[in-house]
């Protein structure tokens, strides 16, 4: 569970499964793998990496998501496996997590990620609270 204040960035591993790698891995695994090793150098990013084994955004792969409490969601596909997207996604994050809501304004979003954004998921609402049971009038 991700702490308030964290974003979380979660990685679909079965993402280009149907056209693995040279290794025979999924390209998801690849950019899993990339996105690791860009947080190990950033030890003092509120991100954390996650994976999930699917995002059904098999025919857009590589796929993410990226939530973090009280802001909207998204959910960023066709990306490369690569060190570039890596480093984009984790930027990406941690200005996601200086805003207010997640909006973050389009001239600001890193190069690698523009076009790249497939659906925003509303932030969650707290559930409202049950009305009291009404007693008998008087």
């Amino acid at each position: 569970m991700m702490a308030v204040g964290q974003a979380e960035i979660v990685a679909c591993v079965t993402c280009g499964r149907a056209e693995p790698a040279a290794d025979g891995r999924p390209r998801g695994e690849h950019l899993l793998e990339r996105l690791r090793e860009e947080l190990a150098r950033r030890p003092d990013a509120a991100v954390q990496v996650s994976d999930v084994r699917c995002l059904w955004a098999c025919q857009k792969s590589c796929a993410v998501m990226l939530r973090s409490e009280g802001r909207v969601g998204y959910v960023i596909v066709g990306l490369e496996p690569s060190e570039d997207s890596a480093r984009a996604l984790l930027d990406y994050a941690q200005l996601y997590l200086q805003s207010n809501d997640g909006a973050v304004p389009y001239r600001s979003w890193p190069a690698p990620l523009k076009g790249h954004f497939h659906c925003r998921i509303p932030r969650a609402t707290e559930p409202a609270e049950p009305e009291p049971p009404k007693g008998p009038s008087s």
